[in-house]
């Protein structure tokens, strides 16, 4: 796992997970999400806050699903790393 850990924190690491996050942006634009927003972190929050009720733009009251995606994908990893943490192979 040092390897890896390393690997990311090299210049090679940060070109490949910067490339990887661009090619899910165009990914996502291709699939259906309107052509200004890819990955918009401030376009999240103002589906949320929509969805949630805390506006009333009709346009942006919806919850996305890449949204859900990326917190249950988040709770996931992080089950993994506190595990892999506790049988100390990190």
């Amino acid at each position: 796992m040092g390897q890896v850990k390393n690997f990311f924190a090299g210049r090679w690491g940060m070109i490949g997970v910067g490339a990887f996050i661009g090619v899910l942006a165009a990914l996502l634009q291709k699939l259906g999400n309107p052509g200004n927003m890819g990955i918009c972190v401030a376009c999240f929050e103002r589906d949320i806050a929509g969805a949630v009720g805390l506006h009333r733009a009709a346009v942006v009251q919806y919850m996305r699903p890449e949204i859900i995606g990326f917190v249950l994908g988040s709770l996931r990893i992080d089950d993994v790393i506190i595990e892999l943490f506790q049988r100390k192979k990190i």
